[in-house]
């Protein structure tokens, strides 16, 4: 162990002496960034896995260089390890010693003995590779607008990594990253956040529309409008070719859902009807008040003017109700 250890110290030496004779007479120090998450692959963390050089660094320089030996990696296999930014800076420089190269660091650099490490930048495109296409079933005009990750999430070699999220939905989206191990066992979860904008035309109310307001099936009632979906749970209400009216209030501004609505009936409360009761050989009339109101083929209640007695039947047209 101590030859070999030697033999990389030699190498580390070699490097910088060729890292500063590769450096031009009168120019600036060559630049390293320190990440603020990194895995030790050995018993030593190597300077590559750590850090990368930025700018015109000689790719035989750094190769050369970025294998320099520095402090132990945590003993255990996937134990975490904190070190400050000044601890970092002070190993640099006791390894590193006259190589012509300054630091960039962190205000702190998680380490780790063993697996992998990935980044804010590729957990991102992971999102955004899996919610794209569950965004885009939303229609033409949604859009994934931005995702937030972790800035780092460490993960053992034979792990995956997996978006699962419950419904994409227009406006500000939970989802998780799910780390899963051999046998499909789930390692840990870390929550994010992705936000959707869907822009739909919507019917909105440009006067208060009051409960059993037969207006609302005019344009008087509600103009269309390009609007932002998020926030708004449920269906929007769609007119088509029947006519309609307010099951409840709706507000002036407010968008028309399609529980708002309910389809104008053709017999209302207080409306004179013939109650009709047909049986196999035996069909009988009588005049009856409506009690409640009833759309076309559904289910009303009416009450006889001989007897007062409440009756339900279905509505056959406007001044029919039948006992089946």
């Amino acid at each position: 162990m101590g030859r070999v250890m030697l033999r990389l110290f030699a190498v580390a030496i070699l490097s910088v002496a060729m890292l500063a004779a590769a450096l031009p007479a009168g120019a600036g120090l060559w630049r390293l960034t320190v990440r603020e998450a990194a895995s030790a692959s050995g018993e030593r963390v190597l300077l590559s896995e750590i850090a990368e050089p930025q700018g015109e660094f000689p790719a035989d320089a750094w190769a050369a260089l970025g294998a320099t030996p520095l402090w132990y990696a945590p003993e255990t296999v996937g134990r975490q390890v904190v070190i400050p930014s000044a601890k970092v800076l002070e190993g640099l420089r006791y390894y590193l010693r006259d190589a012509p190269v300054e630091f960039a660091l962190p205000n702190q650099l998680t380490l780790v003995r063993g697996g992998r490490v990935l980044g804010a930048a590729e957990l991102r495109s992971l999102a955004v590779e899996s919610l794209t296409p569950k965004v885009a079933a939303l229609g033409t005009e949604a859009r994934l607008v931005s995702v937030t990750a972790p800035e780092h999430l460490f993960v053992d070699d034979h792990a995956t990594v997996a978006i699962e999220i419950s419904e994409v939905v227009p406006g500000k989206q939970p989802f998780r990253f799910v780390v899963t191990g051999p046998g499909a066992r789930i390692l840990h979860q870390v929550p994010a956040e992705a936000v959707v904008e869907h822009l739909a035309r919507v019917p909105v109310a440009i006067k208060n529309i009051l409960p059993k307001d037969g207006a609302a099936v005019e344009q008087i009632a509600y103009v269309y409008e390009q609007r932002s979906l998020a926030g708004i749970r449920g269906r929007v209400f769609e007119p088509g070719e029947g006519q309609w009216r307010a099951r409840r209030g709706v507000g002036s501004g407010q968008v028309i859902m399609a529980d708002d609505m309910e389809a104008m009936p053709l017999i209302t409360r207080g409306d004179q009807v013939r109650l009709v009761y047909e049986g196999r050989a035996v069909r009988l009339t009588m005049l009856a008040e409506a009690v409640t109101d009833g759309a076309p083929g559904g289910k009303i209640t009416v009450r006889s003017t001989k007897n007062s007695k409440e009756i339900t039947g279905v509505v056959r047209d406007s001044a029919t109700v039948v006992i089946q």
